[in-house]
Order: structure tokens, then C-alpha cells, then sequence
């Protein structure tokens, strides 16, 4: 079985509001909002927001440094933030 990236997990849940080369959102799960859009003002790093069903953010921030980094790698950093994943499946988010 190939394990799925973070944002193919996101995609494959069918709940995907945006996804382009800057910015991908959308829902995961029990009701987890995910966003994350790139700064191509100034920085090009990227904003991370994951909201909890209740209302809550679990990843509210910049990640520094980022803008060298892809979607893929942006979504993996806020499942890994988040804590969204199990074990097995952060260990294979580590190798994105």
C-alpha cells in the first residue's frame, strides 16, 4: 500500500476550497480547516492556519523561511503542526 502525502489525504477527503502552486484550503476530517497561502508580497514564506472544529486554531502563524518551499510542503508542515496525523502517517509526512 503507498502511504498518501498530507495533501493528498486533504484532496482524496474531496473537501478542497483552493488549491494552486500559492494557496490551498480546505476541510479535513471531522471538520479541521486547513489554509495556507504564500506571501508573494514580500517574503514569498508561507501563512499556516489550522482551525479546530471548535472553533479553536491548533497553527495559527508564518513559517519562517519558507519560500522556497511547495504547497505540498506547506500542507505537511500544517498537518505536522497540527498534530493531525497519526504516527505512521507523520513519519511519511517527515519524507515530504
Amino acid at each position: 500500500m503507498i502511504a498518501l502525502t498530507p495533501i493528498q489525504l486533504a484532496i482524496a477527503a474531496g473537501q478542497v476550497e483552493a488549491h494552486s502552486p500559492s494557496e490551498f484550503s480546505g476541510w479535513w476530517q471531522d471538520g479541521y480547516w486547513i489554509h495556507v497561502a504564500q506571501d508573494e508580497d514580500y517574503t514569498n514564506d508561507w501563512y499556516i492556519t489550522v482551525k479546530h472544529p471548535d472553533g479553536g486554531f491548533l497553527y495559527d502563524g508564518w513559517w519562517t523561511d519558507s519560500g522556497h518551499r511547495t504547497v505540498d510542503e506547506a500542507v505537511a508542515g500544517a498537518f505536522r503542526g497540527a498534530e493531525l496525523l497519526d504516527d505512521d502517517a507523520k513519519q511519511e509526512s517527515q519524507n515530504v
